[in-house]
């Protein structure tokens, strides 16, 4: 079950303005370029194929 808000308080400009935080955003864009590059990811992803292949044999 999900809750929805409806007629939702509307923030104003001062509100908006001070959530702002594009370095952030792109913070978090490079830390998600940098998991897929890792070699953990591709060795963890590697590993599991591995034992699923050798389980169904």
């Amino acid at each position: 079950m999900r809750k929805i808000l409806f007629n939702k308080k509307e923030l104003s400009s001062d509100q908006i303005k001070s959530m702002r935080d594009f370095d952030l955003v792109l913070k978090k864009v490079k830390a998600q370029r940098d998991y897929w590059s890792s070699p953990w990811f591709y060795g963890t992803v590697g590993l599991a194929s591995i034992l699923s292949f050798l389980m169904f044999i």
